[in-house]
């Protein structure tokens, strides 16, 4: 997502380089990369050219100091450069978050879905339905209005009974009715949201615009939301266009923001329409809409990440007691298999690998095709090694290690039942083990770690040694390269660095001897 725009931004910036001022010359090259970034993208042409205008106009004769010593920070044009692209961008994907309209005193908050077939609203309006019962303590209620796709209806009822969701229709055919009986439904059973999913059309007729209008004159929604596929481009634009105009629409929710979109309805819809971009879906299971940030999405196409919107990724997907523990048992030293495919499994909840991973702040140094080579399956495939191995393997993985005692004949009959070569067997084991050492190093700071003994150094010393642990998991070769014991992550090819040395790990090694044997020490001691 946004792969192209990203690249010509960095790309720009890059132009940048070396300059002490940004002048209308040399600023216009770098301009000149965006907005050929962005009509790749299928942006639209006015939006485009506003765009470039008003990032130009916050620019020019703007100085930036190379050094600003009172700080001991580093500052060039390039990094202002970006700074005001990423304040022009936020405001064209609508600034603030925008939440729904809700409705006053003890009336429901009717919430109307329109758009075109094939756009998700079906899906989207269950999403929906689930965010707001979990995230905003709403009762909410499904109404099926679509009376004219086959099975629609039924599809909205095997959803809204899979997520334990309200859910009301009718065997009639008028859409208008059932909407009407369902509001109606909604109060007499005290759910406080209704969700109405009404039909779509292959493109705008009059008959599909004409049936929601009557639709919303009926049952005064107080949020008129239209479903639009972020594939689409600049045909987005105009769908949205002609729904507003019809309907006075108050948001959008872009679906398939995961896929190979381009990004131009994102960038578009909000500037053209005036209607803020609500929600976005990031995937295909129906926990995964986000609210839309802006914020996040802005530095997201910078190529600058979007922490916020990963720790909510993460604490809806992740057991927070769970990752306590799995956190504990590494520092200890105990962190085994039978962790690691918990952590896969929590890293699968949080969405596609892909858009976790344009969510990091090191999504500006992967290099160039580095995000395509990102496949979730390869955790299914590692899962499935895992699943071969006898339980006292998954606790004891040091048993799979060729050195050990029968590593070889082990790693052999685990190839065969999960159906993967001895190779692949031995990389997993090799890197999960590597993963195990430079996670214990980074996570045993705060208790003693390596680095924090070294007289004087202290917090220095923690982001070097980040920084030297981060290096060692430039691309290992087999399982997609890249994160040592992560699956489908991508080499970090840009984040040239040595990795870390036998003598490194096997320091590692004693220093987690070390406090082992102090620990038993002090049980004895207390016995």
């Amino acid at each position: 997502m946004f792969d192209i725009v990203s690249r010509g931004f960095q790309d720009a910036r890059l132009k940048l380089k070396g300059q002490a001022r940004l002048t209308e010359d040399n600023i216009a090259s770098a301009l000149d990369t965006v907005k050929r970034s962005l009509l790749d993208a299928d942006v639209e042409y006015g939006v485009v050219k506003d765009f470039i205008s008003s990032v130009k106009d916050r620019c020019l004769g703007e100085v930036v100091q190379t050094k600003l010593k009172s700080q001991g920070l580093s500052a060039s044009p390039g990094d202002h450069f970006i700074e005001q692209c990423q304040v022009t961008l936020q405001d064209y994907l609508g600034g603030d978050v925008a939440p729904l309209a809700r409705a006053s005193g003890n009336e429901p908050t009717i919430v109307l879905l329109v758009g075109l077939q094939g756009a998700g609203k079906t899906t989207h309006a269950a999403k929906l339905a689930r965010f707001l019962r979990d995230e905003q303590e709403f009762k909410p209620l499904l109404v099926a209005a679509d009376v004219y796709r086959p099975a629609a209806r039924d599809q909205l009822r095997t959803l809204a009974e899979r997520e334990g969701i309200g859910f009301f229709t009718t065997e009639s055919a008028d859409a208008v009715g059932i909407a009407q009986a369902g509001v109606a439904f909604a109060r007499a059973n005290g759910h406080t949201a209704v969700i109405i999913d009404t039909a779509g059309r292959l493109a705008i007729d009059e008959d599909l615009m004409n049936e929601v209008f009557r639709i919303k004159s009926e049952v005064s929604p107080q949020n008129i939301v239209l479903v639009i596929d972020a594939m689409i481009g600049q045909d987005a634009v105009q769908t949205a266009k002609a729904f507003h105009e019809k309907l006075a629409l108050t948001g959008v929710i872009l679906t398939k923001l995961d896929g190979d979109t381009r990004g131009g309805a994102a960038l578009s819809v909000k500037r053209v329409t005036g209607c803020p971009i609500l929600f976005a879906g990031t995937g295909e299971g129906i926990g995964q809409l986000e609210e839309f940030r802006p914020e996040g999405m802005a530095t997201r196409i910078l190529g600058l990440g979007d922490i916020v919107g990963l720790m909510g990724d993460f604490k809806r997907a992740v057991d927070e007691e769970q990752a306590t523990r799995s956190a504990e048992r590494l520092m200890q030293g105990q962190f085994d298999f039978n962790d690691f495919l918990e952590m896969m499994g929590s890293i699968q909840k949080m969405g596609p690998l892909k858009d976790i991973i344009s969510k990091t702040p090191l999504m500006a140094q992967l290099q160039d095709g580095a995000l395509d080579k990102v496949d979730d399956r390869e955790l299914v495939r590692v899962a499935a090694l895992v699943h071969s191995m006898t339980k006292k393997e998954k606790q004891q993985p040091e048993l799979l290690l060729q050195s050990s005692p029968g590593g070889r004949s082990r790693m052999s009959r685990i190839a065969r039942g999960s159906g993967r070569s001895e190779k692949d067997v031995k990389e997993l084991v090799e890197r999960f083990m590597q993963m195990r050492q430079v996670m214990g190093l980074m996570m045993g700071f705060g208790g003693g770690g390596l680095l924090s003994k070294i007289p004087g150094l202290g917090g220095l010393n923690k982001i070097a040694g980040m920084a030297k642990a981060m290096k060692s998991m430039q691309g290992q070769g087999g399982f997609g390269g890249g994160m040592p014991g992560i699956p489908g992550m991508p080499d970090m090819g840009a984040m040239n660095g040595p990795k870390l040395s036998s003598a490194d790990l096997a320091e590692i090694n004693r220093e987690r001897k070390k406090k082992k044997l102090a620990k038993q020490q002090k049980q004895k001691n207390r016995r």
